[in-house]
């Protein structure tokens, strides 16, 4: 199975100084056997999203263990 990150460059977040943030938006995550079959997965596990209009989700695939946690 591949694995595939979903997000969007659509909406906006706040830092932790409460400023708004224009930024892209990581919405969920994915897997299939393409990034069709990953995409209706992410979809029916995340029908959520469906609620909020995001109309420009944008994939990409990735290989191995995601590293969380990190810090700037």
């Amino acid at each position: 199975m591949k694995k595939f990150l979903f997000f969007t460059m659509e909406g906006f977040t706040f830092d932790p100084n409460h400023k708004e943030l224009h930024n892209m938006q990581i919405l969920g995550d994915g897997m299939g056997n393409d990034i069709l079959e990953a995409f209706s997965n992410f979809k029916r596990n995340q029908d959520y999203l469906l609620e909020h209009g995001f109309k420009e989700v944008i994939a990409v695939q990735y290989v191995g263990d995601m590293i969380r946690h990190l810090e700037l």
